[in-house]
């Protein structure tokens, strides 16, 4: 089925919801622009959608159709459709599409079962399939939350399963940094669109990392968000008027923290429009102080979050590092828990439990993750030493009157021991230092070490990621490696479009793309590169959250391997007092962990030293710095509040966890996709020995389309989690991916396979009898009755254990009696449920032999 163009719908025709299908089949009453209304009966619910949305399904009136004659309420099928549109019914009548109601299929099947008209029984067994897939990925078990391209570990599996619980689901992820919070909010996110229980999404993220949650949300969970930028806002309000709410077009969202506080209204829009489920990633970042309204962050998130429904916070600031800032996350989630004038204190010294609302995942929790490898680099070549000391010493030399030239003194001395391509972007013209600042650059001793080794990184196939703080070192570098080695490289910066920044991402990322990629701190910025076999900080910054971000992008759940941090160790100076601290401060060795704002100030203490030529890190400043660190460091990791945390996951329950997976997923989804694939007629390769498959709807396919499919699509994808994950160039046929959901959706409003006729053999038994299938929401049940009309639980059971042994039954061993029992035992049906499929069974005993 091709999808409608937004500019052929009109008035009368019938569509359904492909994301709320329980509302059933709704007819457009009105189209007003670019905005139509639908009236949906069966829910009693009249909605008004933008005609554009992809939500909105057309619902097919082709030959063999079950509709209602909306003026008798007669019942019958469509038998041809007439050039003028018309159609031509079974019964003889002609009627134009809007005098008819299409029926949901049910409501036929026994009298189809009664008159002979039979669908193939594999039909039937795939729609059996069907509705198991759907009940273990829908249910209330884990198989909700196996959808996405992601591997599976206990501890997201824990968490997302204990916020899930909740109703609304209103949750502090507070993880360590590294543990996968991203991917807990995303399990829960694609389990509540799925289950139909939230309909707008709202991402609000840094703006740093708003397309990459655009990417992750669609690479590894097939879920569609528009990024709410300047550009698309623009688009809005050129379309539809300045006063249109882009949250009711863009029912899925993602937009930066900043695009909100820069603009209010778009949070009024937002509560006007009833966000269903708020993300707030970086959430630490809401601050409001005591006896404050709250900072800009803090009030462009409130109202949204007072909505009450479903909002999940990420934060990367343990409980332990700043309690302040973590209760008042939970006065957003729980204010009924938290009313103003709690004393947060209190109820720390009182050592009263959180509510139920929070996680906080520690690595030592699930056993470790590889360890970081700190590899120093001593940089002895005696002309660059001199020639970067000189440089040093010159520009901290230079007086600083007043606070702006501190500032710009500071700069230039970070920029000094970075590159002297970064210093020399700030001099003038006749800057008496220019001369040397040039050679610093062909004499760096940095750069000679990096330009021996890349080579061989890059033959032994290893992916190397290289930070700088500078535009202008990233430049440099990655000149200087095509000149010396030979080697291209990628790049990752602040002025490369987000469009460019995925792509050098997704090439570095392949296996016969660049071996290194030059990054400035943007890239430390929620950008995941565990893939890399080594990190190498061609600077450092003075901000130890900074290295540790950096770091972090390496040092990440999934990781199998050891961390290499490759640094430089200059032979004096500033750049060696920098290396000196961070190493007792074991940022080389381990993370932080919650440490960064303890260890804020020591970016002052280098500033300080940096204005003062004469100045050095005294061993006593030093010493201190370092205590203070370890002590902070001591209280975080014993978790003096953990147990104050409900439910927290501990190790001893990833046997449990694990054995709950339901292994049979991932198979059962190939077998479901590829036979009702063939069924349809599709195009399909499988190369023998491989796990990857090609499905094209190509032109034998025996339905024009699939909803959300067009004719003519065609994917190269896996069934294979692994194989999945370690290849994104390929797509994964999982829950959400288009071309399973399209089959899915095919088959629910589909006729296939819902009346049928089969033997089946069961035990030491025989007989014949009525199977009837209901569908309620995920769920799915299954009736049996024999031919007295005795309710056989046995029988049910047999037809619901998989694979079932259903066999055609031969024209030959027919007789019309069973339609007379169809007839009959449809009367013992209870006329309350919905039939999703019937058959009509004959059973034999297990060592029968097959009726022939």
């Amino acid at each position: 089925m091709l999808p409608i163009n937004t500019a052929n719908w009109k008035a009368g025709d019938y569509l359904t919801h492909r994301f709320n299908p329980e509302l059933g089949i709704g007819r457009i009453t009105t189209v007003d622009g670019r905005a139509i209304v639908v009236e949906f009966p069966r829910s009693g619910t009249s909605l008004r959608l933008a005609a554009s949305t992809d939500a909105l399904v057309p619902v097919d009136l082709s030959p063999g159709r079950p509709v209602r004659i909306t003026t008798s309420h007669e019942e019958t099928t469509i038998a041809a459709r007439l050039p003028d549109g018309r159609l031509t019914l079974a019964n003889g009548r002609t009627e134009p599409a809007h005098a008819l109601w299409p029926l949901e299929l049910e409501g036929a099947l026994l009298e189809r079962l009664a008159l002979g008209d039979l669908d193939d029984v594999d039909d039937f067994v795939t729609r059996m399939n069907v509705l198991h897939l759907l009940a273990i990925r829908e249910a209330d078990g884990l198989g909700s939350f196996l959808g996405g391209r992601v591997r599976l570990y206990p501890h997201q599996l824990h968490v997302a399963e204990r916020a899930s619980a909740t109703d609304p689901v209103r949750w502090l992820l507070a993880d360590e940094v590294g543990l996968g919070k991203t991917i807990e909010a995303s399990l829960i996110l694609n389990r509540l669109v799925h289950a139909g229980q939230v309909r707008r999404c709202m991402v609000v993220a840094p703006e740093p990392l708003t397309v990459q949650w655009l990417g992750e949300l669609w690479r590894k969970y097939h879920q569609v968000f528009t990024l709410l930028d300047s550009e698309r806002l623009g688009d809005v309000a050129k379309d539809f008027g300045d006063g249109f709410n882009p949250f009711e077009l863009h029912q899925r969202t993602v937009i930066s923290i900043d695009m909100l506080i820069a603009r209010p209204h778009l949070t009024a829009q937002a509560v006007k429009a009833g966000i269903d489920l708020l993300v707030v990633d970086e959430a630490q970042r809401l601050r409001r102080p005591p006896g404050h309204p709250g900072e800009p962050a803090w009030r462009a998130v409130a109202p949204i979050a007072a909505l009450g429904r479903h909002v999940l916070l990420l934060s990367a600031t343990p409980l332990e590092d700043d309690a302040h800032g973590f209760f008042r996350l939970l006065q957003l989630l729980r204010p009924e828990d938290f009313p103003e004038g709690t004393s947060f204190e209190a109820r720390l010294a009182n050592g009263m439990p959180l509510p139920d609302c929070t996680s906080s995942t520690r690595r030592s929790d699930i056993g470790g993750l590889p360890p970081r490898v700190g590899i120093p680099i001593e940089l002895l070549n005696p002309k660059s030493a001199k020639l970067h000391g000189a440089v040093e010493a010159a520009v901290r030399q230079a007086p600083a009157p007043n606070a702006v030239v501190a500032r710009d003194k500071v700069d230039r001395v970070r920029r000094a021991l970075a590159s002297g391509a970064a210093l020399g972007a700030v001099l003038g013209p006749d800057d008496p230092l220019r001369l040397q600042v040039q050679l610093m650059d062909s004499a760096d001793a940095r750069m000679e070490w990096l330009a021996r080794h890349a080579p061989l990184w890059r033959a032994a196939k290893e992916k190397t990621l290289v930070f700088v703080q500078h535009r202008e070192t990233l430049e440099m570098v990655r000149a200087a490696l095509s000149q010396r080695a030979q080697l291209a490289t990628g790049m990752f910066h602040e002025e490369l479009s987000s469009v460019r920044r995925d792509t050098e991402v997704a090439r570095f990322r392949e296996i016969d793309g660049p071996s290194l990629l030059v990054s400035t701190e943007c890239g430390g910025e929620g950008r995941n590169f565990e893939f890399c076999r080594r990190l190498v900080l061609f600077d450092l910054p003075w901000k130890p959250s900074l290295v540790e971000q950096r770091i972090g992008r390496l040092d990440r759940i999934g990781r199998r391997i050891p961390v290499e941090v490759v640094y430089f160790c200059p032979p004096a100076g500033i750049g060696r007092e920098v290396v000196r601290l961070f190493e007792e401060l074991g940022l080389f060795r381990e993370p932080l962990a919650g440490l960064e704002t303890q260890l804020a100030h020591i970016e002052g203490a280098l500033e300080e030293i940096a204005l003062d030529p004469d100045a050095t890190l005294t061993d006593a400043r030093f010493d201190a710095l370092v205590a203070e660190a370890h002590t902070a460091r001591t209280r975080i990791r014993e978790a003096a509040y953990q147990q104050l945390h409900r439910h927290p996951y501990r190790a001893e329950l990833r046997p449990g966890i694990l054995a709950r997976i339901p292994m049979e997923l991932d198979e059962l989804n190939q077998e479901v996709v590829v036979t009702a694939a063939i069924g349809l007629g599709f195009t399909i390769a499988h190369p023998r020995g491989h796990r990857v498959f090609s499905i094209e709807l190509g032109s034998g396919s025996a339905v024009d389309g699939l909803p959300g499919v067009p004719a003519g699509s065609g994917y190269v994808g896996t069934f294979d989690r692994e194989e999945a994950v370690e290849n994104e160039a390929i797509d994964f046929f999982s829950s959400g991916h288009p071309l399973v959901e399209g089959i899915f959706a095919h088959y629910e409003e589909s006729p296939l396979g819902r009346a049928v006729r089969f033997e089946i053999a069961i035990g030491n038994d025989s007989g014949e009898g009525l199977v009837a299938i209901y569908k309620d929401g995920p769920a799915f049940e299954v009736v049996a009755l024999d031919d007295t009309g005795q309710v056989r639980l046995d029988w049910a059971e047999a037809v619901l254990t998989r694979p079932i042994r259903a066999r055609p039954i031969a024209k030959a061993s027919e007789h019309d009696g069973w339609k007379t029992m169809v007839r009959q035992l449809g009367e013992r049906l209870d006329p309350a449920r919905r039939l999703h499929a019937l058959a009509a069974i004959r059973v034999r005993a297990v060592d029968a032999r097959p009726s022939t």
